[in-house]
């Protein structure tokens, strides 16, 4: 008998063991179908546009593994790094900015983890506003191959915010050597945005600046109107012109924006017929109200009213707009007769151009944003050239 209790103690320990580990292993896979049920959920509220659900979620789950010590030693850091991530998408700055900043400070990660948490706490800084913060950080990721790009790419941003022209453009530089298929049209402008610092110190650094501003992106009407410009103020009236008249090339939805400055070359070099020839040509790379009023008043010094108003009835048939209807309607007042007529074509003039004068002048292509005044950034998207003149983009406003 007890020879037969000294065989069965073995096979006892071992079903023991067994029984153990198949405990502990049910345990763990109720712990993670637990854990994989709530992330599905978690994601199906972020596929559902529901974060702030997702957010708090994914907080629990990651509070409370971590107070019930499920997370092993090697998760720990990304778990803290994910933690402090999502109190920043729910604005909690403050709390991310502790977190991120103990995972750098703690002496028991790696440099490659504190490396990916510094590139955490300056996005904490950037998110905060503490531009000069972030920009520190950013600045020692910028020699770390994996963090080069994203770090460049953020000061960029950086010094476009602080209007730091010379080191956003020297940044983005360095970052079209290691990306080379950046996009080139925010460097561009940076070099406009220098170029308009410099203008009354030096000529030379103002012309250079423009000149990379094309170089970099030759449909810059940026670059093309400031030169333009700079050269009608020179006199130099030719070269103001081939300046101003590339734009048709460049993008025509600006040409609008030049026509006065072109009239005013034109005039200048008393060559009304090559004026007449441009602003033709103009309409007929790409139709705009602005043209067809500059043509309408040019005919109008030189044959007369009768043919400009003649002139004008053809543009409106073919291409109907508010604009060139309003001139339309001054034209109609100036031939009425004196009398009730007349009097309600000038009130419907001076309604027209009320209405004209609410309504917004600019449109971003991009995101909508509406404005009375061309700006090369757009401030809702954040995009550079996306904002154009509404009658260059619409056939009708």
């Amino acid at each position: 008998m007890l020879e037969l209790l000294f065989l069965l103690l073995p096979i006892a320990a071992l079903y023991g063991w067994y029984m153990g580990q198949r405990s502990a292993k049910k345990d763990q896979e109720n712990l993670n179908n637990k854990f994989s049920r709530e992330y599905v959920t978690g994601l199906n509220f972020l596929l559902s546009n529901q974060q702030e659900k997702a957010v708090d979620l994914f907080l629990s789950m990651l509070q409370k593994q971590e107070s019930e010590n499920q997370i092993s030693t090697e998760s720990q850091f990304e778990a803290e790094l994910t933690l402090g991530n999502l109190f920043r998408s729910r604005g909690e700055v403050d709390r991310a900015l502790r977190i991120h900043q103990a995972l750098v400070d703690s002496p028991d990660y790696s440099f490659e983890q504190k490396l990916l948490a510094k590139q955490q706490l300056a996005k904490d800084f950037m998110m905060a506003g503490f531009y000069d913060r972030a920009e520190n950080y950013y600045i020692t990721l910028v020699d770390e191959p994996e963090f080069a790009k994203h770090s460049l790419s953020q000061l960029s941003i950086i010094y476009q915010k602080t209007r730091e022209w010379k080191k956003a453009i020297n940044v983005s530089e360095k970052l079209l050597k290691i990306s080379p298929d950046t996009d080139k049209i925010p460097l561009s402008h940076f070099y406009c945005e220098f170029a308009q610092t410099v203008k009354l110190e030096d000529n030379n650094i103002f012309i250079d600046s423009l000149n990379k501003a094309l170089e970099y992106y030759p449909q810059s009407t940026r670059a093309s109107i400031m030169f333009g410009d700079f050269y009608l103020e020179q006199t130099d009236y030719v070269k103001a012109l081939s300046y101003f008249e590339q734009i048709l090339e460049q993008d025509p939805d600006y040409i609008s924006e030049v026509l006065s400055r072109i009239r005013q070359a034109y005039f200048a070099l008393n060559d009304l017929n090559s004026y007449e020839l441009f602003l033709i040509k103009a309409n007929q790379v790409k139709h705009n109200s602005s043209v067809d009023i500059a043509l309408t008043e040019l005919i109008e010094e030189k044959d007369g009213i009768t043919a400009a108003h003649s002139k004008l009835y053809q543009q409106l048939s073919n291409y109907p707009n508010l604009i060139t209807f309003h001139r339309f309607i001054r034209y109609q007042a100036d031939f009425a007769e004196e009398g009730n007529g007349k009097e309600s074509l000038v009130l419907l003039h001076n309604m027209v151009g009320n209405q004209i004068k609410k309504s917004f002048q600019y449109r971003c292509i991009n995101c909508g944003y509406q404005g009375y005044r061309l700006m090369w950034y757009c401030p809702s998207c954040r995009k550079w050239e996306k904002i154009k003149p509404v009658q260059s983009i619409e056939g009708i406003i």
